[in-house]
């Protein structure tokens, strides 16, 4: 019996510990897909295929293909960085641009953006969660260049602080007081 009863605890132990890390993977694929949906805002996506289409309806072939190309490669970009829970900072900036070129197509190059990078940091061995500094920007483009009048400046700067990194986000649009008062 107690022979048959350690047998059985072991198994019982076994079948626990299975359970538990599907429950895990199953959590982890759950993030991953939550961070790929809000890493393709619906807004983007739909602003972006607008845009294509404007240059479509308007004969601009030169434009549309330019536009569409960086649009498929921001998709890939975005459903191969999603599959990690950390990518390079390189790759995000690489990401980043592309979104930023895209904004800047989309907006007729109304607005301007500079990214300067700390030489001390190292962009392939620093690694980030991806997309993450995208909401941000996308925040100082719609809530504080598009609200301006006149062309706007964007400043992404990234430094290195002891153990961490830091992301300064700078424009000179109208803020998101005056943003919101505009809005209502």
């Amino acid at each position: 019996i107690s022979l048959f009863a350690a047998v059985y605890f072991l198994y019982r132990n076994r079948v626990k510990n299975i359970e538990r890390t599907n429950q895990a993977q199953q959590e982890i694929n759950q993030y991953r897909q939550q961070a790929l949906s809000k890493q393709m805002n619906p807004h983007f996506l739909f602003n972006s295929l607008n845009s294509i289409q404007y240059y479509i309806v308007k004969n601009d072939r030169i434009s549309s293909s330019r536009y569409l190309s960086k649009f498929a490669t921001l998709m890939r970009v975005i459903l191969n960085n999603s599959q990690n829970q950390a990518i390079s900072l390189n790759d995000e900036m690489n990401a980043l641009k592309l979104y930023l070129e895209l904004e800047s197509m989309r907006f007729k190059e109304r607005f301007e953006y500079i990214i300067e990078i700390d030489p001390l940091i190292n962009q392939i061995t620093t690694l980030i969660p991806p997309f993450i500094i995208q909401p941000f920007i996308e925040n100082s483009i719609w809530h504080g260049l598009m609200n301006r009048d006149g062309s706007g400046l964007l400043q992404i700067k990234l430094i290195q602080e002891e153990f961490f990194l830091r992301c300064i986000i700078e424009d000179n649009g109208v803020g998101r007081q005056h943003a919101r008062s505009e809005e209502h």
